[in-house]
């Protein structure tokens, strides 16, 4: 019988909805919450401004729109006092209504104080979210919006990361964190997670100009997230400009073209609120690679030559569209929304490049509509709601009709059967429902718990023209997840805490060939469900007030994706046995800021350690038309540290470096053959304490940039910023079978960037001239897959707030 996840999941929500408001009741009964908006005298939103509570720490900090939010204070008469930069003080008297939310409208301010020199000494929200107490570095992208370098590339700065391609523009992406990779690290956006989006709406796609940061955690998730991800998690927030628009377009080499365009409009009166985000990118991907030649006529090698890919071709576009309402007694919003995206790929390569393919494509469009609601203070203060609910249309195409064989050269010769890796003509059809409910309680001015549930089930169907009589494709797919959280936190001035627990469920059903390659050959259809427990912790204390400390642990489990287990019904082969990973995950870091009048200096450094049981690892099957495919991988011991530094003098210099070693090793020690042609039994793990191949152990990244305000004219800025990353040389294989000369090694690389920009009217209008691997190095990443030479950008940008 099937597990009705859907059911189970309202019933964890109705449960906790209706149990909550009696716990510690008597604590908040007395107390409100007042919203506001801070304008000036023209009836201007006055941004960043301090509102805080007459007598109490307890306060806020205008958004954008002016808007503010304060809540817990104590119901009766009370005073509000706004301050800020250029402001003059005021003290307002209100008066807060218990158990409710008061509506104190606009607040008007005189702003416009002079000020000869100010220095403020604030925290920024990014800031503030790397204080939690999770092992967690925040990408600000407001310094990214000027750049042409897409949303993965730059996660590729942070400690820790490595964003690994397979090409150029479009081309498949992993990404590690501490050693983890693929979809052991989960992706949000504002917290929802992105497996269901589709190849065409992912990272490489996405502007930076859509984010206004991004997050990443490193190992233990916040509950809040609702993710079963063993390694960590990268949450994309959205920018919550008011009303904004922001256009950019950029050209570059190999015929590439970038555009972008985000906007949102909100009407402060009455709530209602549009938010749009739309991309398009397209190149030929033409650049150079050094490849073995071979002689189809004879089928030998010629040798190694510098070729030009022609057969690389990669479109896409994308829309984000969400409408409703925001800032209403009722739901702080309730957003329906839309993604439509579509890509269209020429597949140049396999798994390696000794494959070359002139006529292999595949692609990729998405249909999935959505509706978000939140609510803080629902019923009663403290208490917050917040829904996802969404419906994932995503279909896939692979074509591999034709009967050539190509080099890369461009040249090819007919074959006798038709495809040039598998002969396919196929349509793959993900239908998939989404659902996430997460609640939250404020006990006291210290103390709040937080149950999240998230359920995911998709179903796969597949339809070859090429194999239409494929009894595997008559076999519908599906799998089934839920995970349940429940944490507890608790904070203090100096400290904060958190202990949690979750729930991780999985039902699939499949099929498996039985006897393969024999006479007996057949489908057995398989079902599967398996139920794991894990918990963890998190600790922060600041034994000075620039001195954090962090720890956390978690006892981990990741489930399976479809992906995986089906594959992709072209080069991932699919792997029906694939068992649920865990991990006992430890993070141990501290970070220390000191600020000495017009420099700051800051200072971080992280011990990692797991120990992961059924490790999921993506291998390579090296043939004549290389494959990928995924596998346990008994037991494997990651230790690592990774430690930065950034500094900066007042706004005209920053310079920041990092650098990331982590030991992945094969820890099993004896393995058990059942069914092997060598015999059954225990025997020893020949790759004992060996490093785990094709997975980078040592690299970094430096950067150092200048700004220069008012340069030739007026409200103008001119930057120019250097950047390089670093990758020691790994192993493709395991790096201790087989003679050393026989192994296939990525390089050690360095490859150097260059970015020069220019704005006007305070940034209304800029051009940005980037540089990438300015020293057009040979640069390799997954299986030895090279990656573009020198490349240049040119970008336009038009601002408008």
């Amino acid at each position: 019988m099937r597990y009705n996840l859907f059911r189970i999941s309202l019933i964890y929500i109705f449960l906790a909805l209706f149990s909550f408001p009696s716990f510690s009741l008597s604590q908040q009964q007395n107390k409100g919450s007042v919203t506001g908006r801070i304008v000036n005298s023209k009836k201007e939103p006055v941004a960043f401004a301090s509102v805080a509570i007459e007598g109490t720490t307890t306060g806020s900090t205008t958004e954008e729109d002016g808007s503010f939010r304060i809540k817990d204070i104590l119901s009766g008469n009370q005073a509000l006092i706004v301050t800020g930069m250029g402001i003059k003080s005021e003290k307002i008297p209100i008066q807060v209504a218990s158990g409710a939310v008061t509506e104190l409208g606009s607040i008007e301010v005189d702003h416009s104080v002079a000020l000869d020199e100010v220095l403020v000494i604030g925290k920024t929200e990014s800031r503030k979210q790397q204080e939690q107490a999770y092992a967690v570095s925040v990408l600000d992208m407001k310094k990214a919006y000027a750049t042409t370098t897409p949303l993965n590339k730059l996660l590729d700065n942070i400690s820790s990361i490595r964003v690994r391609e397979d090409g150029g523009v479009g081309s498949n992406y992993n990404f590690s964190l501490n050693g983890f990779s693929g979809n052991q690290v989960k992706f949000f956006l504002d917290g929802i997670p992105m497996d269901n989006f589709g190849s065409s709406f992912n990272l490489s796609n996405m502007s930076a100009g859509m984010a206004e940061r991004v997050e990443v955690y490193k190992g233990v998730l916040p509950v809040s997230l609702g993710a079963d991800a063993l390694g960590g998690a990268v949450n994309i927030i959205s920018r919550k400009d008011a009303n904004y628009l922001d256009v950019s377009y950029s050209i570059g080499s190999f015929n590439t073209h970038r555009a972008s365009v985000n906007g949102a409009y909100t009407d402060m009166k009455t709530g209602f609120t549009v938010r749009a985000n739309a991309f398009y990118n397209y190149s030929d991907n033409n650049y150079k690679v050094f490849v073995p030649i071979v002689d189809l006529q004879t089928n030998e090698t010629l040798g190694e030559q510098w070729a030009e890919r022609f057969h690389d071709n990669y479109r896409s576009g994308g829309v984000k569209f969400e409408t409703g309402v925001t800032n209403k007694p009722y739901a702080d919003y309730l957003l329906a929304g839309i993604i439509l995206s579509e890509n269209k790929n020429d597949v140049q390569t396999g798994a390696t490049m000794d494959a070359v393919y002139g006529a292999v494509k595949t692609k990729s469009s998405s249909v999935i509509p959505s509706i978000r609601y939140k609510k803080d203070d629902l019923f009663f203060p403290g208490l917050s709601l917040a829904l996802y609910g969404a419906y994932s249309d995503v279909n896939a195409f692979n074509t591999d009709t034709v009967a050539r064989k190509y080099n890369w050269l461009g040249e090819w010769v007919p074959k006798t059967e038709k495809g040039e890796q598998y002969y396919t003509d196929s349509e793959i059809k993900n239908t998939e429902w989404l659902a996430n409910g997460n609640i939250s309680y404020m006990i006291d001015d210290y103390q709040s718990v937080t149950l999240n549930n998230a359920v995911s089930s998709v179903k796969r169907t597949v339809f070859d023209e090429a194999h239409p009589k494929d009894e595997s494709n008559k076999i519908p797919q599906y799998l089934e997840k839920n995970v349940t959280g429940l944490g507890w936190q608790i904070h203090h001035k100096r400290w904060n805490a958190t202990v949690f627990g979750k729930m991780y469920y999985m039902n699939s059903s499949t099929y498996k060939k039985i006897d393969e390659f024999t006479s007996n050959e057949r489908l057995v259809k398989m079902e599967d469900s398996k139920t794991d427990f894990g918990y963890g912790t998190a600790l922060t204390w600041f034994l000075l007030p620039g001195l954090q400390t962090k720890f956390s642990y978690e006892q981990a489990y990741r489930l399976p994706e479809s992906n995986e287990i089906f594959g992709d019904g072209l080069i991932q082969q699919r792997n029906p046995d694939l068992k649920p990973e865990n991990s006992d995950n430890v993070n141990l870091g501290a970070a220390y800021e000191q600020r000495l009048k017009e420099h700051t200096l800051f200072f971080e450094a992280n011990f990692i350690y797991r120990n992961t049981k059924n490790f999921i690892l993506k291998g390579i099957n090296l043939t004549s038309n290389p494959t990928t495919g995924y596998e346990n991988f008994g037991k494997v011991l990651t230790q690592g540290i990774e430690g930065g530094m950034k500094y900066q003098w007042k706004n005209l210099l920053h310079a920041e470096v990092n650098m990331t070693y982590q030991n992945i090793v094969d820890n099993q020690q004896y393995e058990e053959n059942n069914d092997s042609y060598v015999g059954e039994g225990v025997t020893e793990n020949i790759t004992y304490k060996s490093r785990l191949p094709n997975i980078p152990y040592l690299f970094g990244y430096g950067n150092a940039g200048v700004r220069f305000q008012d340069f030739f004219m007026k409200k103008t800025e001119l930057t120019l910023d250097y950047s390089i990353n670093y990758v020691r040389d790994y192993y493709l294989s395991m790096p201790g079978l087989g003679a050393k000369a026989t192994k296939e090694i990525i390089p050690e690389q360095f490859s150097h960037d260059i970015v020069l920009g220019y704005t006007l009217q305070n940034g209304k209008y800029g051009i940005v001239l980037e540089c990438t691997n300015i020293t057009n190095e040979k640069l390799y990443d997954n299986y030895k897959l090279q990656k573009p030479g020198r490349a240049f950008n040119l970008k336009f940008r038009y601002f408008l707030k």
